[in-house]
């Protein structure tokens, strides 16, 4: 290195501070592109003296006066989401383009779940490696195609009595294996009839189903001796003490009468109101007491 470059040159040192000060001054710095917005309001209740778009459109005002954001209504960088459920309010950013409710499901029947409350009540059985996860009443199959693709250590099997139910849940499982890259989803399909299972007692870990209306199928009247049926064969296939069943069901009336008369094998451990639609439902979290069948 030659000695000149070891001298201190000040008019190279005054030209950086100037380039530093003139880069840290405030005015030059590079603003951040203002975002876009809109307001998507899902409103339910009978009462409300408004509509869905008189609340998006004052909400959506504040933010515009708050934070002086640019709405467009065809493509936002960020949607904002009010959910209102009678007197509750719920405010959310939407982290998705599209809704998750249809994911991994590509044949719906009359009355399909959907795939994010699938998901939901899977989570709230607390699943665990080996566990067998039973669905009695299966329709479309969309509780036991979030099972697999999401617990891939349990093994998923799920029924029911119409032909046509069976073939979407095949369908949508074959689908969902190829959607989330799975070459052998552990997830079987049958044909039976929930008030007699072709299940073992004391078989299957856990029990997860989203159980009839009694109003797109069946009806208010059906559920009484449905019902009934149902939670005992539960009861009869699931394992004493460490069992546990996820039903969701509007007919709450129905569900807490049967409960009742079956509290020596089934303890409620929680309930859960959600909507659906509009309607009002109820998660249910049993545990399999020690009591044998």
């Amino acid at each position: 290195m030659p000695p000149s470059a070891l001298l201190y040159d000040k008019n190279q040192e005054a030209s950086l501070q100037n380039n530093v000060s003139i880069n840290a001054h405030p005015n030059n710095v590079i603003p951040i592109a203002t975002p876009t917005f809109r307001v998507t309001c899902n409103r339910v209740g009978k009462d409300h003296q408004f509509t869905s778009m008189d609340c998006a459109a004052k909400f959506g005002g504040a933010i515009n006066d708050l934070l002086h954001w640019r709405v467009d209504l065809s493509n936002p960088d960020i949607n904002v989401i009010l959910n209102i459920v009678e007197n509750s309010i719920n405010i959310s950013i939407a982290l998705t383009g599209a809704s998750l409710h249809r994911r991994n499901i590509t044949q719906f029947g009359p009355t399909a779940l959907r795939s994010t409350i699938a998901y939901n009540m899977l989570r709230l059985a607390d699943i665990q490696n080996g566990d067998i996860v039973c669905d009695p009443m299966a329709g479309g199959g969309s509780i036991s195609v979030e099972g697999a693709v999401n617990w891939i250590s349990s093994f998923h099997i799920c029924g029911d009595n119409h032909h046509a139910a069976g073939l979407r849940s095949v369908a949508n499982r074959d689908y969902a294996g190829n959607q989330n890259n799975i070459r052998s989803m552990a997830m079987d399909v049958a044909t039976w009839d929930v008030c007699c299972l072709p299940l073992r007692r004391n078989s299957v870990d856990i029990v997860v189903s989203d159980m009839p209306f009694g109003k797109r199928i069946g009806s208010k009247h059906k559920n009484w001796k449905l019902y009934d049926h149902a939670l005992s064969e539960m009861a009869r296939i699931c394992r004493c003490s460490s069992g546990r069943a996820v039903l969701l069901t509007q007919d709450s009336k129905v569900m807490t009468k049967v409960l009742q008369q079956y509290k020596h094998l089934w303890k409620r451990r929680h309930c859960y109101w959600i909507n659906i639609g509009g309607l009002t439902a109820a998660v249910y979290l049993l545990l399999r007491t020690e009591h044998e069948y």
